[in-house]
C-alpha cells in the first residue's frame, strides 16, 4: 500500500482545539505585547470567552483557527449585547409601569 493510500485511509489528523487556541495566541504575541496593558486585559478576556468553544473550533476544519476564533468572539459579543438590550427593555417596562 502506498503512503498516499495510507494517508487517505487514516484520514486527517487534527490537533486538539486547545492546542489550536494556544498556537493562535503565540502567533499574535507581538501584537499583544505592543498593546497597552488595558487592551491586553481585554484581549485576554476575549480568549477566555472563546475557550469554552474548543469543540466548535476543532470541528470547523474548513476554517482557519483564527477565523473560527473571530467568529466565536463575535458570537459572544452578540450574546452579551442581546442580554444587555433585553435587560434595558425590562428596566424601561418597570419604569413605565411605575405611577
Amino acid at each position: 500500500m502506498s503512503t498516499r493510500a495510507v494517508l487517505i485511509l487514516m484520514g486527517r489528523t487534527l490537533p486538539p482545539a486547545s492546542q489550536l487556541i494556544l498556537q493562535q495566541v503565540d502567533e499574535i504575541k507581538p501584537l499583544y505585547e505592543a498593546l497597552r496593558r488595558s487592551d491586553q486585559l481585554i484581549l485576554d478576556h476575549i480568549f477566555e470567552e472563546i475557550n469554552p468553544h474548543r469543540a466548535a473550533i476543532a470541528n470547523a476544519a474548513n476554517l482557519l483557527p483564527l477565523e473560527a476564533m473571530l467568529l466565536l468572539s463575535l458570537l459572544e459579543q452578540h450574546k452579551k449585547f442581546s442580554r444587555t438590550i433585553d435587560e434595558l427593555y425590562r428596566e424601561i417596562d418597570i419604569l413605565k409601569s411605575k405611577p
